[in-house]
């Protein structure tokens, strides 16, 4: 491993993260805007970011962000690695794996019992291989082509609360390990976001039965939408499929196909939706010793709002 310091990330390095993350991701990255509602305004806890260094200059960055997962029926503190990136002309030289093993010390320290991550081709191998990390499983996305279609009538915009905490309760019990999706989190990670997610609701009886949420954007420079979440009651199953047509029909109007991580499959079929070739690498890492992760994709639930890129 080549000589460089990995340091805390501190605010006078934040152009420099920002250009690392645009140079790295093709053009792409994060904005401001962006940076700073991933980063700062995190309600669930400290943020762990790291920098790699040489002679006082930036080669590598890496973030964990902590989220309150719910692993075995108990809830305890997790970090996703998120948003790393090095300069071209330094791989090679351990960057990446510097980065994040200083970012899985300071997450153990402060108490998280584990970490997640959805591996990319080119950190795959250093997850799997000398960071110790266990691998779940590739997660096949889905998608539905759209065309125009009428929007249905029995949707309704909601905002998070605790309507949709009293859904999210009930749709849990039937749930793997998972992201806990209260609504303080919601907010945060939908309702604040610069990504303009849209948040579309299904009453039974006049009590909200579930909720899907939806984002616009490019994917390889075509409109798509993506079913970032949906959480149903479950006690009410046929909301699923009216969520899945309203969320089809919202996003029709702007975009050529609607996609999702199906829970649930025979549904997600029944609406529609096909596998596509696209799938995510999910990898995950105990960092405590009471906690075993469950390493069956089955016994997870994950959504593409789950990553930081969708």
């Amino acid at each position: 491993m080549s000589s460089f310091e990995t340091v805390a990330y501190g605010p006078e390095r934040r152009e420099d993260y920002l250009r690392l993350l645009r140079d790295t991701r093709g053009g792409g990255g994060l904005s401001g805007e962006e940076f700073d509602w991933w980063f700062e305004r995190n309600p669930t806890g400290p943020k762990l970011m790291a920098v790699a260094q040489d002679d006082g200059r930036v080669l590598g960055v890496a973030s964990h962000t902590p989220y309150r997962v719910r692993i075995g029926g108990e809830v305890r503190l997790v970090t996703a690695s998120v948003h790393a990136g090095t300069e071209p002309e330094a791989r090679g030289r351990g960057i990446f794996r510097g980065l994040e093993e200083r970012n899985e010390r300071e997450a153990a320290a402060a108490g998280a019992a584990a970490t997640i991550a959805f591996a990319s081709k080119a950190t795959q191998w250093i997850f799997l291989g000398p960071l110790g990390w266990t691998e779940i499983g590739r997660l096949r996305i889905w998608a539905r082509p759209l065309r125009p279609r009428p929007r249905q009538r029995e949707v309704e915009e909601v905002e998070f609360g605790p309507e949709t905490d009293a859904v999210y309760e009930a749709a849990a019990r039937e749930w793997g390990s998972h992201v806990v999706r209260d609504a303080g989190f919601l907010r945060w990670r939908y309702g604040d976001s610069p990504w303009g997610y849209r948040t579309l609701g299904v009453r039974r009886e006049g009590r909200l039965a579930g909720f899907a949420v939806l984002r616009d954007k490019l994917h390889r420079g075509k409109p798509v939408s993506i079913l970032a979440d949906l959480v149903v009651r479950a006690d009410e199953p046929r909301a699923t499929r009216a969520l899945l047509r309203a969320a089809a029909a919202a996003s029709a109007r702007e975009s050529q196909a609607l996609f999702a991580l199906p829970q649930g499959r025979m549904r997600f079929a029944a609406a529609g939706f096909v596998p596509t070739p696209l799938s995510l690498h999910f990898v995950a890492k105990s960092l405590q010793p009471d906690i075993a992760m469950p390493s069956d994709p089955a016994a997870w639930h994950v959504t593409l709002g789950d990553t930081d890129f969708f």
